[in-house]
């Protein structure tokens, strides 16, 4: 698994450039700063959900490997709690638009998909 280092490499810095750019919309644009820090919000918690999935995949293969008799999880309800808490704390400031928040919680697992397309194709020639 160790292929899978560079698109999570990848996904997170790109994710950080969206961010970085969101907050700069958000420094330049007084009528977009809800949407851009609910945006931000949701990519700083769908990165830190992409890169929490990505150790428990590694924590996983790793266990299938030694055969370690032990049941296997990849924390599905711990994701999902960090996403509601963090859909929470946009509702309950009210300064983020809950659905750009909810927006960017799925964009970290989406560039997943192109970023390991693009990486296996580089990959290849």
């Amino acid at each position: 698994m160790d292929n899978m280092t560079p698109i999570i490499n990848t996904v997170t810095r790109v994710t950080l450039i969206l961010m970085a750019g969101l907050l700069m919309g958000w420094a330049l644009h007084q009528e977009s700063r809800p949407i851009t820090l609910g945006m931000t919000l949701g990519l700083a918690a769908g990165l830190a959900s992409f890169r929490y999935l990505a150790v428990k995949i590694r924590r996983v293969t790793e266990a299938v490997v030694i055969h370690k008799g032990k049941n296997y999880s990849l924390g599905f309800v711990t994701r999902v709690c960090f996403a509601i808490l963090v859909v929470m704390f946009a509702v309950k400031l009210g300064q983020f638009s809950l659905e750009a928040t909810i927006a960017g919680l799925f964009i970290p697992q989406l560039l997943a998909i192109p970023t390991g397309i693009f990486l296996s194709k580089k990959n290849k020639l």
